[in-house]
């Protein structure tokens, strides 16, 4: 199969990377940094740019049957008020697919459970995350509602942090949004590749999280 991954430079992409092409499938990668992938490989197609980008995230997802959007879905509090830094990504990935009649896409969002205060300064950290849960609550809806109204299959993953640590092992999935485990790059790559080869959790949005 043609895979195309964006942020295929992100943690999560370069694993991402590895199981597809190690499977033998041809993957497209699409990058924001010149340079940020080093691993040359005869079924490996780079294309740098950015996802408001209309024309060049067509090109990359022209021959593509599964098309992943791998950016790291943090939040620009300071930058933005109102959504993840992967919103207009998500966007214009959705409008191509659209043009072009692809079908299958797979994107990360992030979640947060608003009752997590942390073990210190709890003011801080109740304020903190409640605008945190609600501009990602937003973002979430904002995507949700542009794939219901699409003819795509999608899948949005839910995340409440990634972790550091690069654990390799089971996972758990649960559609329980009170879920507040971590979840490693890893296991977020493993679950995306198993979902994408297997077409599971179409039309839905699975929470994952380390065992």
């Amino acid at each position: 199969m043609n895979i195309t991954i964006f942020g295929a430079n992100s943690s999560i992409g370069k694993y991402l990377i590895d199981f597809f092409i190690n499977d033998n499938h041809n993957v497209t990668a699409f990058i924001d940094k010149p340079g940020s992938i080093k691993l040359p490989s005869k079924n490996l197609d780079i294309i740098v740019g950015h996802t408001y980008d209309n024309f060049l995230v067509n090109k990359a997802i022209k021959n593509a049957d599964i098309v992943i959007n791998a950016f790291r879905p943090d939040f620009k509090i300071f930058k933005n008020t109102n959504y993840y830094a992967n919103n207009i990504s998500n966007n214009t990935i959705i409008q191509e697919m659209i043009k072009l009649n692809k079908k299958r896409f797979i994107t990360i969002s992030r979640l947060i459970n608003n009752q997590n205060t942390g073990k210190s300064n709890t003011l801080i950290s109740i304020s903190l995350n409640n605008i945190l849960y609600k501009c990602y609550k937003k973002d979430f809806q904002n995507t949700l509602n542009l794939l219901r109204n699409s003819d795509l299959e999608w899948t949005i993953i839910k995340i409440i942090r990634t972790a550091p640590s690069r654990k390799k092992g089971e996972y758990l999935v649960s559609s329980d949004d009170k879920v507040g485990s971590f979840v490693s790059n890893y296991n977020i790559a493993s679950f995306i590749y198993h979902i994408a080869i297997n077409n599971l959790f179409i039309n839905e949005s699975p929470i994952i999280s380390n065992k």
